[in-house]
């Protein structure tokens, strides 16, 4: 399993109210939209490409009301930059996506990261399910795979953000290391 992109990419501008979006569906790692979550998105939010059509791309947006996929004019985000052969203190911190946490230090092996995370999906009432992970692993490019018993996660380092990816085992029903994920702020 790799995590697959075409393209990682910001917003510049928000996407101005009237213009209209391919009829087409956005079909994106099997969820279809139709909302107006483009609207919502400001610029720096992140957009992960799936494909272009035509004036407009495709993708996997993540803005301060929410994330899923949607239709986004193709002029109004940019590519990020990043490295493709990060140094290991790059990958360090604690990655956030609501209240999920990746944390990634150092190992004491060198050349290896040591990582662990947390995940909850909240059902109806209580229910809760949760899922983690932890690991030492070794990076490849930008690229970290990770393997905990039958939890597999496939991780890339993409400017400010980490992408993320899972086989769907890595926890209770509908707990998933999925999508896009921004180091927290260091508290002083």
């Amino acid at each position: 399993m790799r995590i697959g992109y075409l393209i990682f990419a910001a917003a510049i501008a928000s996407l101005a109210a009237g213009q209209q979006s391919p009829k087409t569906r956005c079909d994106f790692d099997g969820f279809d939209t139709s909302s107006k979550l483009a609207e919502t998105l400001k610029t720096g939010d992140p957009v992960v490409v799936n494909r272009i059509e035509g004036d407009w791309t495709c993708g996997y947006l993540v803005g301060r009301k929410g994330s899923g996929p949607g239709w986004v004019r193709s002029k109004e985000i940019r590519v990020v930059d990043f490295d493709p052969n990060p140094p290991l203190a790059a990958w360090a911190g604690t990655w956030v996506q609501g209240e999920n946490r990746i944390r990634i230090q150092s190992s004491k092996t060198s050349g290896k990261l040591d990582l662990e995370g947390e995940a909850y999906w909240h059902g109806f009432g209580d229910n809760v399910h949760t899922g983690n992970f932890s690991a030492d692993t070794t990076p490849t490019a930008n690229h970290v795979h990770v393997e905990d018993d039958s939890c597999h996660i496939d991780l890339a380092l993409i400017g400010k953000y980490l992408l993320a990816n899972d086989n769907n085992s890595c926890g209770g029903t509908n707990v998933r290391f999925w999508g896009v994920w921004k180091r927290r702020a260091q508290t002083k």
